[in-house]
């Protein structure tokens, strides 16, 4: 038969059951009559990372871990999950760049890696073109601007000067640049209407340049203030085009146009009074904008710029720490660094891009 009760009231068959539970088992009791409920005892959390030691010959050299720097230099211990890393140093003083394999078993002892001479990586070649342009014109033909022999000399020594002992070093020797050169005296080469030799101008003097000849184009002439004071070219400037195949020859492209006293202005930069680092700057906007970005590497910005973004990053002028520390990939981004980095330039230059000749596309692990 169906129980009938009222809220509140309890009814009778459930009333001696729980009467009936009171006089089995008390009304909760005290600690000597009861029998305690053991708890399961947790085993302790085991570090599934391993500690490996990296050390190299030359004290206090950059630490990266598949590509990226650790933000550790030698001698350091890094705990790091099991599984295969590609472990590099960047040696501080003789700036060659080490780099070997190790697969980490979870449950491994300790390990110290010392990196040597063995393991040192071999350079990348990347070739450059450097055009002199002896005579300019401007857009409305009424000024001609003009430099020397001697002057066009000036600029391309500062251009393999910046490269060999400056970009080569900052990649950890991971770059070797290789210079040829061609000037135009044959002619006066007309500006376009923003005077500059713009890149549909110089591929009318490139017919012999192929895709995979070059990583990398430069032109050189003068601006300012031409043949009398009334023809103004423009002045002291580089202009870079971010797109790495702007040219046929698929070749990153900049123009420098200096003005007077071209070896004085170079005498001044190079003794840190201003940047040096005017085809450096140049250079990096042709590699850091797009090309390393397409290849999967993260570059620091601002306003969607990349080498214009020191300030954001708390570099401050001249530039050439920033300009060091972009192409090392040592720019810190919160707990992170970011930047070109060496193995950047061992994967893939921008002539064996232009032949699909590089390695496979990086795999950003800085995001």
């Amino acid at each position: 038969m169906k129980e009938k009760y009222h809220q509140g009231r309890i009814p009778y068959r459930q009333l001696t059951v729980w009467l009936l539970a009171i006089f089995l088992f008390g009304c909760g009791g005290s600690k000597s009559d009861s029998k305690a409920i053991e708890q399961p005892i947790a085993e302790p959390t085991l570090s599934t990372e391993i500690s490996i030691t990296i050390d190299a010959a030359e004290t206090g050299s950059a630490i990266y871990v598949n590509g990226d720097f650790s933000g550790q230099v030698t001698p350091a211990e890094l705990l790091l999950a099991p599984g295969e890393y590609n472990i590099g140093v960047g040696l501080a003083q003789s700036r060659q760049y080490l780099k070997t394999s190790v697969t980490l078993i979870s449950g491994s002892e300790p390990l110290t890696l010392a990196l040597n001479a063995v393991h040192q990586q071999q350079a990348k070649v990347w070739q450059a073109l450097f055009i002199g342009v002896n005579q300019v014109r401007s857009p409305n033909g009424n000024c001609i601007s003009e430099y020397s022999q001697q002057e066009l000399d000036a600029g391309f020594d500062f251009f393999t000067w910046s490269f060999n002992q400056r970009v080569e070093g900052y990649s950890y020797n991971t770059m070797q640049w290789q210079f040829d050169r061609r000037d135009i005296s044959h002619e006066v080469v007309t500006l376009s209407d923003e005077n500059l030799i713009t890149p549909d101008i110089i591929d009318g003097y490139l017919n012999d340049v192929h895709k995979g000849d070059y990583d990398l184009i430069v032109t050189f002439f003068r601006g300012g203030a031409g043949n009398s004071e009334s023809c103004y070219i423009d002045d002291f400037k580089g202009i870079a085009w971010y797109d790495y195949r702007v040219l046929n020859a698929d070749a990153s492209y900049f123009t420098i146009r200096y003005y007077d006293d071209v070896q004085g202005t170079i005498d001044a930069s190079k003794k840190g009074d201003t940047d040096p680092g005017m085809y450096i700057h140049e250079w990096l906007h042709t590699t850091a904008e797009w090309f390393f970005p397409d290849r999967g590497y993260t570059m620091p910005k601002q306003d969607d710029q990349v080498v214009h973004a020191a300030g954001a990053y708390n570099y401050s002028p001249p530039w050439m720490e920033w300009y060091k520390d972009l192409i090392a990939g040592q720019v810190k981004q919160g707990d992170k660094y970011i930047g070109i980095g060496p193995e950047a330039f061992l994967a893939c230059s921008v002539r064996e891009s232009a032949l699909g000749a590089c390695e496979s596309v990086a795999t950003d692990t800085s995001q």
